[in-house]
């Protein structure tokens, strides 16, 4: 047999077993609406299960300690997107927000740079009272 058809025979096993596993997934999402419709028959919410099924599944590739952290600076980029009545002081509420935030925004690098400038102009005004105080004596 030529290289051309060795290549289209492989490529004619791999698209069915490709579709066999797509065949496979589809009874299976099947099966998971079935779950929860019937979750939703004795007042539960299917949408929810679902989303703690792909929680658990998050855990489960990345560690609990891992996901919580994840979800915690998630939660705080949300606070502060949301923009609530509330100060960013106030949104760290808690020892482990503040650790958090210790740990991945160690200082406020805009305050810094205001702080070097303010810093920078200070010098300056006090460099040129200084000289102006000397022209004055003279």
């Amino acid at each position: 047999m030529s290289g051309d058809g060795q290549s289209k025979l492989l490529l004619v096993g791999f698209i069915r077993r490709v579709k066999a596993h797509m065949d496979e997934v589809a009874e299976i999402n099947e099966v998971i609406a079935a779950e929860c419709k019937e979750a939703k028959s004795r007042g539960f919410d299917g949408t929810k299960i679902r989303e703690v099924a792909r929680w658990l599944r998050k855990i489960d590739k990345h560690g609990r300690e891992k996901v919580d952290e994840a979800e915690a600076i998630f939660d705080l980029y949300r606070s502060v997107v949301g923009g609530g009545e509330d100060g960013f002081d106030a949104m760290m509420d808690s020892a482990r927000d503040r650790a958090l935030l210790a740990m991945f925004a160690p200082d406020d690098q805009v305050e810094k740079k205001l702080d070097a400038s303010r810093k920078s102009m200070q010098r300056a005004l006090a460099l040129a009272a200084g000289a102006k105080a000397a022209r004055n004596q003279t």
